[in-house]
């Protein structure tokens, strides 16, 4: 833990800010929790700046509004926001332990936060005091750990520093692996077995064998996103596979970051389902406790101050 860092956002911060506002919005929550009849998508918010990394939990869904520095929670009640951090840059959010892990871009440091809302303290670098730039992306593997990307920069000419850490259950933070053209998603397969890293800016998912101390090998390219929906001259740069998802049939979930659109891909590496969403720049599609839905998160532009949206999509690969 870094207690200067801790310090520092919790000056940010000043008291918790785990809001007891609800908002006026729990028509459209209420319609997320109730079965699912339509395959319009329904939205949870429909204002979130730049909203990502969502995490499926305690009967609603927590996600991050990096537009606002935010960490909001949506659930049959309404729509609240858990934690605010000015400077903070949210990303991700994920479980851990009895908290909140929240993954803070612009300061390149890990949040503790409880569901209440309070800061527990932060981590800003792994066991051998090495810090990490731009953690982006979250998840966990099954026996209390996190894996998270530590992006590096998303430029056209960047160099590729991306990596990925793991955080075990009992608070070790190591570097397992490294030599990624901008980390990005990551997700880990039901059976624990195989990570999936998202490699935005060479538009491939790469695929690493977990061993059971957490640590990786076996790299390899799981799915090159041109193989699967075609290459085209004209698309930008930036456009790449951003949040990664995986259900238990192993179909893997890729939302494509200026495509506008959600790839299902199977086992096989069979393009199974594209699905269309209206913003362009989808960060991540968390499929619900029992798969039936998608929880999108879409902004609408490059610019965090731009109002984007988060969806509840049913999910054409559901059981």
């Amino acid at each position: 833990m870094s207690g200067k860092l801790a310090g520092t956002l919790r000056a940010a911060v000043g008291k918790s800010r785990c809001s007891a506002v609800i908002f006026a919005f729990a028509l459209a929550v209420t319609v997320l929790w109730a079965p699912a009849l339509a395959v319009e998508p329904r939205i949870i918010d429909p204002s979130a700046r730049y909203p990502e990394g969502p995490v499926a939990a305690d009967g609603g869904l927590y996600y991050a509004e990096m537009g606002t520095d935010r960490v909001h929670f949506a659930g049959p009640g309404g729509r609240r926001v858990v934690w605010e951090a000015p400077g903070c840059l949210p990303t991700s959010v994920e479980t851990y332990r009895d908290d909140l892990l929240v993954l803070c871009h612009r300061p390149g440091v890990l949040a503790l936060v409880s569901r209440e809302g309070d800061l527990r303290g932060t981590i800003a670098a792994d066991s051998a005091g090495q810090g990490f730039v731009t953690p982006n992306a979250s998840a966990p593997d099954g026996q209390g750990g996190i894996y998270f990307s530590s992006a590096g920069l998303f430029s056209p000419g960047a160099p590729s520093v991306g990596a990925v850490l793991y955080l075990a259950a009992n608070g070790r933070l190591t570097r397992v692996a490294e030599g990624i053209h901008y980390a990005n998603g990551v997700a880990v397969s039901d059976d624990g077995q195989t990570l999936f890293v998202s490699e935005h800016l060479a538009r491939n998912v790469l695929a690493f064998d977990v061993a059971d101390d957490g640590t990786l090998s076996g790299r390899r390219v799981a799915a090159h996103l041109d193989d699967l929906v075609g290459a085209d001259p004209t698309r930008g740069w930036e456009v790449g596979p951003d949040g990664l998802a995986v259900d238990a049939a192993g179909n893997l979930y890729v939302a494509e970051y200026g495509g506008g659109r959600v790839l299902v891909v199977s086992p096989g590496g069979e393009l199974l389902h594209e699905i269309s969403v209206p913003e362009r720049y989808v960060t991540s599609a968390e499929p619900s406790p029992d798969e039936k839905t998608l929880y999108v998160t879409a902004p609408a532009a490059t610019d965090p101050t731009v109002p984007g949206k988060v969806y509840a999509i049913d999910n054409p690969a559901a059981p």
